[in-house]
């Protein structure tokens, strides 16, 4: 190939695929190392470290190499063709760390000084030779690309700009295709392959003629990077700034974009986009003749301003996407390519507003540095290379300093804060250091805006206002923490819904919400820990993974265990146990309860214990990085901890799972154990596995459930006897084959859930019911538990109305509410002590009612209200059935009989806010009784109502006062 324009293509064609494969390998090596190392912030600092460390030193060690004589594009190609056999060798080297990683583990449990360096030391021999080569590539065609008729800058700046688009495409291919149509093995494969491909075809295409080295301009030789140290250091600077950023933004959006992996693919494709942009730009022979030190300090104070400026947009955030939603929302190509593309797009497109600016001045950076201080072309690649090295250095510092220290001491907003003045008085730095007489007359300017901006940006909180966007009216934040892995929130919100007007309280983790202290979350995560325990014959020791509310580790302790140990990646969610102490049995003030801050999965391979009872309950599997927490191998290490006779339960949703996506789950927990059971609450299933046999002994469990501790625990959740509880079991191991009958089990290597269940999106409910309409048509009576025949008829009643029960949460679930009331009520006549159908069923009417009376359709309503009333024969529901009857009377004008109503739900509920406003209203108005009102009022003022029922009641009590 002789044509020099032909050979440049080609060159910045082989570079740009070089990047898509760099990036793709950078995401399937982190994925590879945490199920090995674990997903803790400190584990995915260590890959981290070790990728941009490795990337620093190879461009420092090759660009010198470079500088004495090496041939570039032979070196180029020798590179590629090194990494690509690594890369082949990676899957063997990764399984020999392992056995590496476990003999040198200490065995202690938790997070460790000596174990973060071991996680490091690790990550570093791992990813230390294929992060070295692919550093040595840019300082390699940069020197070969420095002819007498470009300069450095512009060379340096196409190929950075080049190599960062196609770490970009590399991005968007393995974040959205590869690894899910391939897995992670192949798709390294496939990077492997091309990078050999690549080297072979510079090392024999476009092979350099011996003795021919590159044409180089003829410069002074005193010139170059040592005299300008000020300027490498705040190149440095600017890649720490750039990091951090990104660390810190990552944070944010993903509370607009949700926990998905999308989200992150999408914000780093964003973030790539702007710096190969910005470099593209800057890298135009246009930009030759400016000064590119005076324009790179304002490019620093620019980053800085426009991240400050971020803050400001993302506290308006709610009203700018629901703006680009009514533009962009439905109706275009990407709504159709993205995953809940309809919502998602317009906070994508947010989002690339919010970024882009910084990033692109980001990029642009590089080639005005090399434009400034790299003018010996003789040493171009050692030049370009300790350039490259400090920068990275910067970048290992920025996501280390944010994540560790920024983060869990002030909070996202404040840091991003903190770092965009850091970029601010670099640039201004620089300014007055070297070009003073345009700091004159810009350093008032930049105090003037920069200083008023900050001040003003600093009376909000992004994180925090971004979390409670997704409360429900009247719900009031009662912790919110921001930690190093994740934000976390408590939330409780009044409800009419619920026994005694019981709050619903919730714990939010990165936006989404995880778990809760509710009647139906209850059930599941109580549940979660009864049903092992009460099939086990003597359970001493329990392990619980994933703390959630603690909910599910309380309920262990209700059987007596000698310890139950919890582990969980976050503290702050240990710290917000405190707020579900109703739910947990006041779980964290209880000796035997040890809380340990690890990954689940790291713990369970590295632990030297072994338990009687382990529980997992992750998130959902359509969350980022969680995926691994539901595959076969992660079943296998459970086994690994479990003592003889022990049993695992795991909770598997059947919420945002697409039918395939579920029987994934249920399949990869099937071939993990020789004994299976599927049990299913209200909510979801839970799978019950032991490589010993189950046995459902119903007198023993009967007995057991007699213990204060568990009866109490139980019938909160509507658990009054053993055939209520023993009706949740669904099917066994023989049923369950048939089920997922063709379907592959989710298996590390290929985590595909991860990437097909967020295209559930908003139709998450509906899908639901499809997976227990599937479950219901295996579901099959079990034979053998009864030693009498009476005992069989009566579990034959429960069993059978749990059947019809459960086809009305297929029914409520697709949204039909009068088919599920049909079903509920058939329940109930099987068996009048269904408590979950009779729950079910009031809480279906109270819904109901309550639109009846806003709707003024009295009539029904009352009759409603009538048949209600005879259900709820426990009175649950007691104020809030008076307070409803009381309200149809008032809006018919009954006022005396509404004001019976009234004191009849304060009677049963005293603190009963509506019932208090209502009543003081009745007796403002049609009762004239204005000294009762007032004294209403002042009470329900008591009780903390919302900014808006306060501010009603406030413009009452002054019309009283006229």
């Amino acid at each position: 190939m002789n044509s020099l324009r032909s050979r440049h293509i080609s060159i910045y064609t082989v570079f740009f695929i070089s990047g898509a494969v760099g990036l793709a390998y950078q995401i399937v090596w982190a994925r590879q190392l945490s199920l090995l190392l674990g997903v803790s912030i400190y584990a995915v600092s260590a890959v981290l470290v070790a990728f941009l460390g490795g990337l620093g030193l190879g461009s420092e060690i090759f660009g010198r190499l470079i500088d004495k004589g090496a041939r570039c594009l032979r070196l180029y190609a020798g590179l590629e063709i090194a990494l690509g056999v690594y890369v082949l060798l990676f899957p063997f080297l990764l399984g020999l760390m392992e056995k590496v990683y476990l003999l040198l583990h200490s065995g202690n449990e938790g997070v460790s000084f000596y174990l973060i360096v071991l996680r490091l030391t690790l990550a570093i021999i791992l990813l230390a030779v294929p992060t070295i080569l692919m550093g040595g590539t840019l300082p390699a065609l940069s020197r070969y690309m420095a002819d007498s008729k470009k300069d450095a800058g512009s060379s340096v700046g196409k190929l950075y700009a080049v190599n960062t688009f196609g770490a970009m495409t590399g991005c968007v291919a393995a974040g959205f295709l590869m690894i899910e149509l391939f897995g992670l093995s192949e798709t390294l494969r496939i990077g492997a392959v091309i990078n050999l491909l690549i080297g072979f075809f510079v090392w024999i295409v476009l092979r350099e003629k011996e003795g021919t080295p590159a044409r180089v301009p003829d410069i002074k030789k005193d010139s170059g990077v040592a005299k300008d140290g000020m300027l490498v250091v705040l190149f440095g600077v600017s890649g720490f700034c750039a990091l951090a950023l990104e660390v810190l933004w990552t944070r944010v959006l993903v509370l607009l974009l949700n926990n998905t992996t999308y989200a992150f693919a999408m914000i780093l494709t964003i973030f790539l986009m702007g710096i190969g942009a910005g470099s593209a730009v800057m890298a135009r022979p246009r930009w030759k003749s400016v000064n590119g030190g005076r324009l790179f300090a304002f490019f620093q104070v620019g980053i800085g301003f426009f991240a400050i400026l971020s803050l400001a947009g993302l506290s308006h955030s709610s009203f700018i996407v629901e703006t680009l939603n009514s533009l962009f929302g439905s109706g275009n190509i990407f709504v159709e390519m993205i995953p809940g593309g309809e919502r998602l797009v317009p906070a994508i497109l947010f989002s690339f507003f919010i970024v882009f600016p910084s990033t692109f001045l980001m990029g642009g950076g590089m080639p005005l540095i090399v434009k400034t201080i790299s003018f010996r072309a003789d040493k171009l690649g050692g030049e370009v290379g300790r350039l490259y090295a400090v920068n990275t250095l910067g970048c290992v510092l920025g996501s280390l300093f944010a994540g560790y220290f920024l983060i869990p001491m002030l909070g996202v907003h404040k840091s991003i804060v903190i770092i965009s003045l850091i970029a601010v008085a670099s640039g201004v730095y620089l300014l007055n250091a070297r070009y003073k007489k345009e700091s004159r007359v810009w350093n008032p300017a930049f105090a003037v805006i920069i200083i008023p901006l900050t001040l003003f940006i600093l009376r909000s909180d992004v994180g925090y206002l971004l979390s409670v966007q997704k409360l429900d009216g009247g719900s009031t934040v009662l912790f919110y923490e921001e930690g190093p892995s994740a934000a976390v929130m408590v939330s409780s919100t009044p409800t009419d819904m619920s026994i005694g007007h019981k709050p619903v309280k919730r714990i939010w983790i990165n936006g989404d919400p995880i778990a809760g202290v509710f009647r139906e979350a209850l059930q599941l995560e109580r549940l979660q820990a009864h049903i092992p325990l009460l099939l086990h014959h003597g359970p001493k020791s329990g392990l619980v993974i994933c703390f959630g509310t603690g909910s599910t580790a309380g309920a262990a302790l209700a059987h007596g265990l000698d310890d139950i140990t919890v582990v969980d990646i976050s503290p702050e969610v240990f710290r917000a146990g405190s707020y579900f102490a109703d739910g947990n049995m006041s779980l964290l003030d209880n000796g035997k309860a040890r809380l340990i801050e690890e990954d689940g999965r790291s713990f369970l391979l590295t632990s030297k214990r072994k338990f009687d009872f382990i529980s997992s309950e992750p998130p959902p599997p359509s969350n980022a990085g969680v995926v691994s927490l539901y595959t076969k191998e992660y079943y296998l290490l459970h086994k690994d901890r479990l003592k003889k006779g022990g049993i695992v339960s795991q909770w598997i949703p059947l919420h945002h799972l697409s039918k395939v996506d579920f029987k994934m789950l249920v399949a990869a927990f099937l071939e993990s154990f020789r004994y299976v059971d599927m049990w299913y609450t209200k909510w979801d299933a839970i799978m019950i596995g032991s490589d010993d046999k189950i046995g459902i002994d119903v007198e023993r469990i009967r007995e057991r459930m007699e213990k204060p501790e568990i009866k109490a625990s139980l019938e909160e959740i509507g658990v009054t006897n053993v055939y209520q509880l023993v009706s949740d079991y669904m099917m066994n191991k023989e049923q369950l084959k048939k089920f997922v009958d063709g379907v592959k089990p989710l298996y590390d290597d290929w985590p595909v859930v991860e990437f097909t269940s967020p295209r559930v999106g908003d139709e998450g409910v509906a899908v639901k019911g499809d997976n227990l309409a599937g479950l219901l048509r295996y579901r099959k009576f079990p034979d053998g538990l009864f030693a009498s025949d009476r005992q069989r008829d009566i579990f034959k009643r429960y069993f059978e109305s749990q059947s019809i029960f459960f086809a009305g949460q297929v029914e409520k679930s697709n949204g039909k509410k009068g088919r599920a009331a049909g079903y509920y009520n058939r329940s109930l006549k099987v068996n009048s002590d269904n408590l979950d159908a009779r729950y079910a069923n009031i809480t279906l009417n109270l819904s109901a009612i309550t639109s009846a009376v806003a709707s003024g359709k009295a009539e029904m309503g009352l009759r409603m209200l009538e048949d209600t009333e005879r259900l709820d024969s426990d009175g649950w529901f007691a104020s809030q059935l008076h307070f409803l009857k009381g309200m149809f009377f008032a809006k018919a004008g009954m006022a005396l009989e509404a004001e019976q109503e009234f004191k009849a739900a304060i009677s049963v509920e005293e603190n009963y806010f509506l019932g208090l406003v209502n009543l003081a209203g009745l007796y403002a108005s049609s009762l004239n009784r204005p000294l009762e009102a007032e004294k209403l009022y002042r009470k329900a003022l008591s009780l903390s109502p919302s900014k808006d029922e306060r501010k009603a009641i406030v413009k009452m009590l002054e019309r009283l006062k006229n």
